[in-house]
């Protein structure tokens, strides 16, 4: 007895111990990972909206505002700085370790006490969760309400009426900051009629969840109803625009990105969908499979797409490797290890070879070259945060690109030669312009010592010559 005791605190431990490791690796990569191009579009956004453009009728956006207006304090804090920057990312680290709390609880509540540490860890280690999730951008702010509404359910083995209705208000929250999350309110619907039919809730708490998750949505509503957006146009920007998108490719090749780089967790929590028992453990179970079969109905399914169902399996691998561990009689730190140890160095080899440290100095040049009223064409979200653009479409304007799919249904004009030649941008990238334009050949010049290659960013940035030059 006293050995299997001391085994028991040796494994809890370790637990403890790679844990923390993992989260030192997770913050590592927020600060120091290569910024995504969404998340240089989510400060822009921000900016934007602080500057008191609208959504949608001043810029193009194709998600509602709600997770960029919860950065706007940072932007109003650190001003237009590379510290805003880094403040925004803290933030979103803050809503990740949310998100792996939540996760946390809900495997705790559904699988008991015995994985409540080994289901954080799995979690950190999956690649596409960690890399994706530590990023700026609104999946990290609706995964986490989603995930505490999932926590509320299943807090207690009989839903408290009152966790029913946080959690059905945290639901209508995350569908608010942006509507991907109906691929969770979908299962959770399905769950809640399951017990509904096996008569653990009674219709009135169906129909109570129902109403309390529109209220976040319906303020929504107000919104943008105060802002004279309608529905038409959040229906059109929101989903119409991303279902339709012109740049559609097949999720094949993330999928077997993920696989190769989670192929143990993965295998595990397959092998763990077979091993559930009881009805809370199964409900988790057909949450999983549907999260991960949903990035199969998307268009343009990025790694982001496949990030829900991550926990799940995650709960679901902790709780396998903990039913070995009983039936084998084997330390459990042996298949965690079997399970982090690859994806630990594909997260090493992320934050060691593709630092963020060239986009910065880019940003910099750019903010210290410019004034605040100068406007300036990026096209591809690459260098410009905080200065106003040219155009109403500002990103995504390469060939089957979101500019494109919008005017495939609004024809829209759409000159960017005779935009700049108007707006006279300071500094412009021109990775989708024709540098023989005469526009573009008599009042631009390369910015020599800032067109290179740099991880994964061909900079081609020319600056707008001054009156001299071009009386020259």
């Amino acid at each position: 007895m006293k050995n299997s005791d001391s085994k028991l605190n040796f494994d809890r431990g370790i637990e403890i111990l790679v844990l923390n490791i993992m989260l030192i690796v997770s913050a590592l990569l927020c600060i120091f990972q290569f910024f995504d191009h969404d998340e240089f579009e989510a400060i822009h956004t921000t900016w934007k909206i602080l500057k008191g453009q609208v959504i949608y009728i001043d810029f193009f956006q194709q998600k509602p505002p709600f997770f960029h207006i919860t950065m706007i304090p940072l932007l109003k804090i650190f001003s237009e700085t590379i510290r805003a920057l880094f403040a925004c990312k803290i933030f979103c680290y803050m809503l990740f370790l949310g998100i792996v709390y939540a996760t946390y609880l809900v495997s705790k509540y559904v699988f008991g006490s015995k994985i409540k540490l080994l289901t954080p860890i799995i979690l950190l280690s999956c690649t596409f969760f960690t890399d994706k999730l530590t990023e700026i951008r609104p999946d990290t702010l609706y995964i986490m309400l989603i995930m505490f509404a999932i926590a509320f359910l299943y807090k207690n083995i009989k839903i408290k009426k009152t966790n029913l209705i946080i959690s059905a208000l945290l639901a209508g929250a995350s569908f608010a900051v942006l509507p991907k999350a109906i691929f969770y309110i979908f299962p959770i619907s399905l769950i809640l009629l399951f017990r509904l039919y096996k008569k653990k809730i009674s219709i009135t708490d169906l129909l109570l969840y129902g109403l309390i998750t529109l209220i976040p949505i319906i303020l929504s509503f107000i919104y943008f109803l105060s802002k004279s957006i309608n529905f038409e146009q959040y229906w059109f920007f929101n989903f119409l625009i991303n279902y339709k998108f012109m740049g559609a490719f097949s999720s094949k090749s993330f999928f077997l990105q993920l696989l190769y780089e989670n192929g143990i967790f993965l295998f595990t929590a397959i092998i763990g969908l077979f091993c559930l028992k009881g009805y809370r453990q199964k409900e988790i179970g057909v949450m999983s499979v549907i999260l991960f079969l949903s990035v199969f109905l998307i268009n343009v399914p990025n790694k982001q797409y496949f990030v829900p169902a991550m926990p799940f399996f995650a709960m679901i691998s902790a709780n396998t490797i903990n039913k070995i561990q009983n039936k084998y009689n084997f330390s459990v730190i042996i298949s965690l290890l079997l399970i982090i140890f690859y994806p630990l160095q594909c997260l090493f080899k992320e934050i060691q070879n593709y630092k963020n440290s060239s986009q910065l100095d880019v940003i910099n040049y750019v903010l210290n070259t410019t004034d605040k009223d100068d406007k300036i064409y990026d096209g591809s979200i690459y260098f410009n945060i905080y200065r106003d653009d040219v155009d109403y479409f500002w990103f995504s304007v390469r060939p089957k690109g979101a500019a494109e799919t919008y005017r495939s249904f609004k024809p829209r004009d759409y000159d960017i030669y005779k935009d700049i030649k108007e707006k006279k941008p300071k500094i412009i990238n021109i990775k989708y312009l024709d540098i023989e334009n005469e526009e573009i050949k008599n009042n631009y010049t390369p910015i020599t010592e800032y067109n290179f290659r740099r991880n994964r960013i061909m900079y081609l940035l020319y600056k707008r010559k001054d009156n001299n030059e071009n009386i020259k």
